[in-house]
Formats: C-alpha cells, sequence, structure tokens
C-alpha cells in the first residue's frame, strides 16, 4: 500500500495499493487549470497546501 502524505504535517490524503493511483490522485486533486502558461504551454497550475510525498506502507492483515 502506498499513502499520500503531506511533508511537514504528516496528514494522510490518499491511500492506494499502487504507486501511480498515488499519482493520478495528485494530478487529478491538486492542480487546476488557469490562464498562465509554463515554459511548455501548459494550462495547469499545482494548488498543493503543503510539500506531498508518497510512502510505502506495509499492509494491515485482517
Amino acid at each position: 500500500m502506498y499513502v499520500v502524505a503531506g511533508l511537514n504535517t504528516g496528514t494522510e490524503y490518499y491511500l492506494a495499493k499502487y504507486k501511480p493511483r498515488c499519482i493520478r490522485w495528485i494530478n487529478e486533486n491538486m492542480a487546476k487549470h488557469t490562464e498562465s502558461h509554463n515554459t511548455l504551454g501548459d494550462n495547469i497550475k499545482a494548488d498543493i497546501p503543503e510539500p506531498l510525498i508518497i510512502k510505502h506502507i506495509k499492509e494491515k492483515k485482517s
């Protein structure tokens, strides 16, 4: 299992079985389309409340 967590606070934002799902969640939920352009011409601005990390955690066995 992988968890998207805040680096400063340790808040867990999202939990997934696979790392690419965590990356997709960050891209879908922490980015907004704006009128500003980056160097590649994309209209995307990241709106992240704090630095995020993806941590690997052991699955809890029931």
